[in-house]
């Protein structure tokens, strides 16, 4: 049985043709072999070395019986129409990749250091099975992962590298192995092909997050087009991910660069339509994302300009006025919070007050997240928009002295001492902002001391008011 095998396998060798450009060569290798036929191959490797032509040296049958082995755990086209998946789609596709691993440590002690080539050809193979069950994935299991993990552990020991993101951009190998992996994921990444495999998008991004500053923008051409794929998909699972490699491209590419290469407005024009869904894994990142954008950094000569970031801050307010789910609520309003850390929100100060009033005083959830980012969004507020603070001081104490009278209620905690702390810095901010708006307001009330926040008023007041410099 071992010996037809071996014969069959060799004479595959001898007639082998190029791969279909239109097939991953894993789908077309899986149609000409078992996986038992696979095993059998790898188990008996100084037979196949010895009966295989001499014009295939150890390494070209090592690397060949790596991509063979390795077609067997990896997902592939399960439909010609794209649709849902769940794990009865992939029934044997992780315990697989169990044994895939296996047979794979086999070949790496096998493989000559000295083989060059056949080791970055060895590698590419090895690290797509990896990422295909790198995390929990329809497809992968608590088993499939951990093999993943300590085969891993083997290339990295093996390749001295400290982890897979230097061992992506080696320099040792060239092209860089990353080149090669993204040469190989070509055809199922494309407009007609990337969603009727389901594992494409993941093992893209999973691929993509490990490589970082400086080394990704090297690739930039390569990796910048299937994100706009999944974002623009009907199913929020692939918006997401398209989302997180954005993300990750605006973390690690200079945004120079991005700027330069016109791929900024690119991405803000796909993403900006993305602003009126209502689902929970969208607005935990999307927003995050936009506000990475160089534009958003950008400051206005002239305040009175609607911006981009004007447009966002617009659309969150409007979100958060109207949400009644308090965790989503609270989402929208921690994204405002960062907007206006490096923006200014003069054109939209009546609009803020009236919702931060809402949340605090309305709000009978009385959640302590919530009303500790409200506090500070006020905080920056007042550092912001200081010169018109005389006209809204009534309204911002009002807040706060109502987050004081809430905080008696609560047991002495990090997140009440937090929340005191904050009310401090925003009634000071507010005192030196328009300080004889606020002495006239406050001086009656700090002399009744059963008044909330009275003892917090008097300690504000008691300090010394300075020039006053808020940047």
């Amino acid at each position: 049985m071992v010996d037809k095998i071996i014969i069959k396998y060799t004479k595959y060798l001898k007639d082998v043709q190029p791969p279909d450009k239109n097939m991953l060569p894993y789908q077309k290798r899986i149609k000409n072999c078992t996986f038992e036929e696979a095993r059998h191959l790898i188990n008996h490797l100084e037979d196949v070395f010895s009966t295989a032509p001499k014009e295939f040296s150890r390494g070209h049958i090592i690397c060949d019986l790596s991509e063979l082995i390795v077609a067997f755990g990896l997902v592939h086209v399960t439909s010609s129409e794209d649709r849902d998946y769940s794990r009865k789609d992939f029934p044997e596709t992780a315990e697989n990749a169990v044994e895939c691993f296996k047979h794979l440590k086999i070949l790496l002690e096998k493989l000559s250091p000295q083989e060059r080539a056949y080791r970055r050809f060895f590698l590419i193979d090895a690290i797509l099975l990896i990422a295909t069950h790198g995390e929990t994935y329809h497809w992968s299991n608590e088993d499939s992962i951990q093999a993943s993990k300590d085969f891993l552990d083997c290339i990295l020991k093996h390749t001295r590298n400290e982890d897979l993101s230097s061992l992506l951009c080696d320099e040792y190998f060239n092209p860089k192995i990353f080149k090669g992996i993204l040469k190989k994921l070509r055809p199922m990444l494309l407009k007609d092909t990337w969603m009727l495999n389901p594992s494409s998008c993941y093992i893209f991004y999973w691929l993509l997050s490990h490589v970082k500053h400086p080394d990704l923008a090297d690739y930039l051409g390569d990796v910048f087009p299937p994100p706009f794929m999944f974002v623009s998909y009907h199913n929020v699972d692939q918006k997401v991910i398209g989302i997180k490699c954005f993300d990750h491209l605006l973390d690690n590419v200079p945004p120079s660069l991005m700027v330069l290469t016109g791929n900024e407005e690119a991405i803000f024009h796909t993403l900006q339509p993305l602003i009126h869904l209502k689902e929970k894994a969208v607005i935990q990142i999307l927003f995050s994302c936009i506000l990475k954008l160089p534009m958003m950094k950008v400051k206005q000569k002239k305040q009175t300009y609607w911006s981009d970031c004007d447009q966002i801050l617009l659309r969150l307010l409007t979100c958060t006025e109207f949400e009644h789910d308090s965790q989503i609520k609270i989402l929208y309003l921690s994204h405002i919070r960062d907007l206006i850390v490096s923006t200014s929100p003069i054109l939209h100060l009546k609009h803020l007050i009236v919702i931060l009033r809402a949340t605090i005083v309305e709000d009978q959830s009385h959640s302590r997240q919530s009303q500790i980012i409200c506090l500070e969004i006020l905080q920056h507020l007042v550092k912001w928009c200081w010169p018109r603070m005389e006209h809204h001081c009534f309204d911002i104490l009002v807040c706060i002295l109502d987050l004081q009278e809430q905080s008696t209620t609560y047991a002495s905690s990090d997140a009440v001492d937090k929340i005191n702390r904050i009310s401090e810095e925003c009634l000071t901010l507010l005192r030196y902002s328009c300080e004889r708006k606020f002495k006239s307001l406050v001086s009656n009330y700090i002399e009744d001391s059963e008044m909330p926040g009275h003892e917090l008023l008097k300690k504000v007041m008691q300090k010394e008011c300075p020039i006053l410099c808020i940047s």
